[in-house]
């Protein structure tokens, strides 16, 4: 089963890694409505840069784990609660299960990663916890639905570069893919914030 976009044909597990990076630039895009809403400028900024910089970092990234573990740590840290700690680990896995057949393992373990590759796992790290803190603030309290969101999206963000790589796309096409997908999905949170204020998702800014 796949999705055919011109040349172009998606798998169902890659379908659902995309749903999931849309879902995580979508809520981006809500928070930097508020963001300005409230004049506080300086973290649109940073959500900007945050968000272009997901979209080169997270195909070339090696950190897709620590940043799932982070992601999943973070849960426990907004809601001090095992079980949606739990929840949001076992989504996260799912995914990971459900997809991990689209990509090719291969262990290196004495490669030395380059300082691009470090600049760029830490940049998805720091991407997949900034995403799990705004859905966490969106939603106050977390409950088993935003837990399974954030783990969904952490394992969407470990496996979807390999899983772009693995259907013969191009560097420059997957970051273009990436980029339309999240420029879209951004503008869609973006505009729901818009007719959908939510006054509570800025009290930590």
């Amino acid at each position: 089963m796949a999705l055919k976009i011109g040349k172009l044909e998606i798998g169902y597990r890659l379908l659902i890694s995309l749903t999931a990076i849309a879902f995580a630039y979508g809520y981006l895009g809500g928070y930097l409505c508020s963001a300005l809403r409230y004049d506080n400028y300086l973290i649109a900024v940073l959500l900007v840069a945050l968000a272009a910089a997901g979209i080169f970092a997270i195909p070339q990234s090696l950190g897709g784990l620590l940043a799932a573990i982070a992601s999943v740590a973070t849960v426990y840290w907004q809601s001090s609660s095992l079980t949606y700690t739990v929840i949001s680990a076992i989504a996260c896995l799912s995914l990971y299960l459900l997809g991990f057949q689209d990509v090719g393992y291969e262990s290196a373990p004495d490669k030395k990663l380059s300082k691009v590759e470090i600049v760029v796992t830490v940049i998805t790290i720091v991407f997949t916890v900034a995403i799990a803190l705004i859905i966490s603030q969106t939603h106050v309290p977390l409950n088993w639905l935003t837990s399974i969101a954030i783990g969904a999206i952490a394992g969407a963000i470990t496996l979807v570069g390999k899983q772009l790589i693995y259907i013969d796309l191009s560097q420059k096409a997957i970051w273009r893919l990436l980029g339309i997908v999240s420029a879209s999905s951004m503008a869609i949170g973006f505009a729901i914030r818009v007719i959908f204020p939510m006054a509570k998702t800025i009290e930590n800014l």
